[in-house]
């Protein structure tokens, strides 16, 4: 089997395991200590994940072939978990927008209809 077809049936059978690697992690998604901790997280849950599928990097005539799907699996879960961090980012820009809208609006509801005189 070349490595070609290996790496195929490895992706084939990496996507349709139901136990792929979860990240757990609370963080402030606008601190960015906390986003570059929660990314090397991410790795370590990919490098630990992978662990259970390491006697295939044996399968393939050119090993890095595996280790380069690993490095490429680390990357997606890096690009899924930076878009889930925007995403939150956000939601968090839209919230205080709002929170300073409804400030301004309170501010100029006191004031309508008061007679100063």
């Amino acid at each position: 089997m070349s490595d070609y077809e290996l790496i195929d049936e490895l992706t084939e059978a990496v996507r349709n395991d139901s136990e792929a690697p979860v990240i757990e992690q609370r963080f402030n998604p606008a601190d960015p200590v906390a986003i570059e901790i929660v990314l090397h997280e991410a790795d370590f849950a990919v490098e630990r994940y992978m662990a259970k599928w390491s006697t295939w990097r044996d399968k393939f005539a050119d090993p890095s072939i595996y280790d380069n799907f690993v490095l490429d699996f680390q990357m997606k879960v890096r690009k899924d978990v930076k878009s889930m961090i925007a995403a939150a980012q956000k939601f968090i820009a839209d919230e205080l927008g709002r929170d300073e809208e409804d400030e301004s609006d309170d501010s100029d509801d006191f004031h309508e209809g008061y007679n100063y005189e």
